[in-house]
């Protein structure tokens, strides 16, 4: 699969400090250890002007990847710019006027003044005695900050992809301007993308003389007239292979060691015209695994278009398990890099982005080498069309191999269930900040792909939902964990009702960490691709420095939408779910509905409550409620390993088959027939067998160990305060309403939501005394 390159570990994995023993002396001749080398960045050698692929090669990061320097590239051109400079004084002395020594004219005898030769002051042309010369303005600069500069300029080309290698010595048929701008022109080289600079060891003549008219296309440097200024003013760098290695030679004289580029032993020669064929005869039409890259036999990508990225991916065999199998679709998730930014794209947009094997076996090696890459430093997940972010799993597949092949089927199931929870929980214990974009359709495996992610951001066009009951299954992908945890009873509610969250109410929920509107997603990605973290930047730190810059993009709230699962409703939710049984449950909302004391919008939600139950699998809401009731006590490693084996019976239960076909694969859907079809129908030791792990079952692999935690470990710094985050303020200090607002607000720095979720809680669980001062009501 495909790996990043990765720097050697150096510091401990939760604080990203580096651990060294402490030591109480000082060694009188401490021995000479020797510099680790640096890893490689890889990079795309083209051929001009066809600008064909060639080759790749590796440099080092410490030449061709440093973070950028603006107060360096400062000094450097400003260093540069003083020695160009030059004062108006043009005078010459004496000795700067070409003549002989010998005198003008006879001057004894002849009572004149003494005349002298040619150069004296007093004749036209002579020189001056002592005559001003042209000011220097050069400036000093260390040698060794100019190189840094000189590296540094062209790492901020390389990271941006605007630095184009060329193999060759470059050489053109023609001298005509015209014909060598239709090449710029067609390769987004030229004057419409900014320009690009071409720096070559010896142009040749026709070269030159192309160059000169091509205005705002592009300018021709050699490699001795080349400097930092040049290569920050042109849109795009074209460099000869050859001068590139050169300049790098040349201005390395700040690093303590002689680093050796490796590209010489690393580089990877690709015969790309016959793979090409191969691929033509296949018949194989695969879109690029990065933006504007070509794949070729699954095993390496290049990129096809001078602006995409270059750090180019190469395959690994770590995660053989997850290949792809025949029959995947090459082009159902596509990865994209800018800069530290790493972005993973759900592609089935006629499906609602459906989640399926083949998207799982991609994404998963994806994020274990990302984990490993000092480059990698933020992955965020989407979805591609405008409707859904990922509407589930795709259950309709797996309910028809269950109804044609039986026990066959349910394997199958019961395998893609294991690959799922794997990916689910990679990304709940995840080591770097994972970011998921909620814009769309979330629901069911989309809910897994993004519940577990420390930041979760909402749009206007969120629609979140867990409908598993509904379809004779249960509410999964750590669902188990997730659910429970929402305030109050919020979580039983939502997983037995499958009651959908629109908007900036997954916000209010707690189930996204922020809202912004979807306008500004695509300017969000690029600003956190801006962001360079410290080496020495725990987890924790990195996410709160993204959590700031999210706010950066906040357009306020829709003025017309508040808390809905708030005030009345809400203490009716928490009253009505409390219960352990669904049979309590129901009853509660009777006593609700009929009772004539109760508010009318409460009636009415009890009576479309219990409509909708009456519509769900009498097995799938016990086992529901159950599952509610002990995933408080699991952890997460715990939550994904129970989940499998409930996943696993009910793939042999009627209702999952049942269900699926009736709501899913039939046109138009039509209503399940659960077996059985009544709550009184299904026993308590119905529901405990679905808990039970049968001996010699085995257990789920997870890929992650040593990280599962009981909470959500970043919970009270991203997302909106929670109730128990209220209370805990309202106890510790008597104060009015507005000062504990006030402070909640400051405290997290003006988020957006905060007031409107302080103030809804405070509405409910808080009263006034005597003294006008909040009290907590129990």
């Amino acid at each position: 699969m495909a790996t990043e390159t990765s720097l050697p570990e150096l510091s401990d994995s939760s604080t990203g400090i580096s651990m060294q023993p402490p030591t109480n002396t000082i060694p009188l001749a401490p021995p000479r250890r020797a510099a680790p080398t640096p890893p490689d960045v890889l990079t795309t050698v083209y051929n001009f002007p066809t600008m064909e692929p060639m080759r790749f090669t590796y440099y080092p990061v410490n030449k061709l990847y440093l973070p950028l320097r603006r107060d360096i590239l400062h000094r450097a051109v400003v260093f540069e710019g003083d020695a160009t400079r030059q004062g108006t004084a043009s005078t010459k002395w004496r000795s700067d006027v070409h003549g002989g020594g010998r005198k003008i004219r006879p001057q004894k005898g002849t009572g004149t003044a003494r005349l002298g030769d040619r150069k004296s002051p007093m004749l036209r042309g002579g020189g001056v005695a002592f005559g001003p010369h042209p000011r220097d303005f050069s400036s000093g600069l260390p040698r060794k900050i100019y190189d840094l500069a000189w590296r540094t300029a062209l790492s901020y080309r390389y990271r941006r992809g605007q630095l184009v290698v060329l193999g060759s010595k470059i050489e053109i048929e023609l001298s005509e301007s015209r014909w060598l701008a239709q090449i710029m022109e067609w390769n987004h080289l030229g004057q419409a993308d900014g320009g690009s600079l071409l720096v070559a060891r010896d142009p040749s003549k026709n070269l030159s003389q192309a160059f000169l008219g091509l205005e705002g296309h592009g300018r021709l440097k050699s490699e001795e007239d080349v400097d930092v200024k040049d290569l920050l003013k042109a849109g795009r760098v074209m460099i000869e292979k050859r001068s590139l290695d050169r300049l790098l030679e040349r201005h390395s004289s700040d690093l303590n060691r002689t680093t050796t580029s490796s590209s010489d032993n690393l580089t990877v020669e690709l015969d790309l015209a016959v793979k090409a064929r191969r691929h033509a005869s296949q018949g194989e039409n695969h879109k690029s695994c990065l933006p504007g890259a070509s794949s070729l036999n699954g095993t390496l990508c290049f990129p096809t278009s001078i602006g995409s990225t270059q750090m180019t991916i190469q395959m690994s065999d770590e995660y053989s398990e997850f290949k792809e199998q025949p029959g995947d679709d090459p082009d159902d998730v596509l990865f994209n890099t800018l800069y530290g930014v790493r972005t993973i794209q759900l592609n089935r947009p006629k499906k609602y982005n459906a989640l399926n094997g083949s998207m799982i076996r991609k994404i998963i090696p994806r994020l274990k080498e990302y984990q490993k890459s000092a480059l990698a430093s933020v992955i965020i997940i989407g979805g591609a069309g405008p409707k859904a972010f990922c509407a589930g799993g795709d259950v309709s597949q797996l309910a028809k191999d269950i109804a044609e092949n039986g026990e066959t089927g349910q394997t199958t199931s019961k395998s893609y269930f294991g690959l799922e929870y794997q990916l689910d929980h990679l990304i709940a214990t995840y080591p770097k900040p994972y970011i998921a974009y909620l814009d769309g359709i979330t629901m069911g495996g989309g809910v897994g792909l993004s519940v577990h992610a420390p930041i979760r951001i909402a749009t206007e066009n969120t629609n979140f939902a867990m409908p598993e009951t509904g379809i004779g299954f249960f509410p999964d992908v750590g669902g188990s964990f997730f659910l429970p945890r929402l305030e109050g009873f919020l979580g039983t509610y939502l997983a037995l009702t499958s009651e959908s969250l629109k908007g900036v109410q997954a916000l209010y929920t707690g189930v996204a960490t922020h809202y912004i509107d979807s306008s500004v997603l695509s300017n969000l990605t690029a600003r956190l691709a801006e962001l360079i973290f410290n080496d020495y930047d725990n987890l924790h730190t990195r996410l709160r420095i993204i959590d700031r810059t999210i706010e950066e993009f906040n357009t306020g709230l829709p003025p017309t939408e508040t808390p809905l699962l708030a005030g009345n409703l809400r203490l009716a939710i928490d009253y009505c779910f409390r219960y352990d049984t669904v049979e309590q449950i129901v009853s509660a909302l009777e006593k609700e509905r009929d009772s004539p004391h109760a508010p009318s919008q409460i009636k009415e939600w009890a009576k479309k409550t219990l409509e909708k139950l009456g519509e769900k699998s009498p097995t799938s809401l016990k086992v529901t409620l159950r599952q509610m009731r002990l995933g408080t006590r699991w952890n997460t490693a715990e939550t994904f390993n129970r989940e499998y084996h409930i996943a696993a019976k009910f793939m042999r239960h009627p209702d999952f088959v049942n269900g699926v076909s009736a709501r899913l694969i039939h046109k138009p859907a039509t209503k399940a027939r659960w077996e059985p079809d009544t709550l009184e129908g299904v026993s308590t030791d119905d529901v405990e067998d679905f808990f039970k792990i049968d001996e010699g079952e085995d257990s789920l692999k997870l890929l992650t160990q040593g990280l599962d935690y009981d909470r959500y470990p970043f919970e009270r710094d991203l997302g909106l305060p929670r109730e128990e985050h209220v209370e805990e303020v309202v106890k510790a200090k008597a104060r009015g309403r507005e000062s504990i607002i006030k402070a909640m607000v400051e405290a997290r720095e003006g988020k957006i939501g905060v007031r409107e979720k302080v103030e809804e809680v405070l509405g409910r669980r808080s009263g006034i005394n005597g003294e006008g001062k909040v009290v907590w009501k129990s």
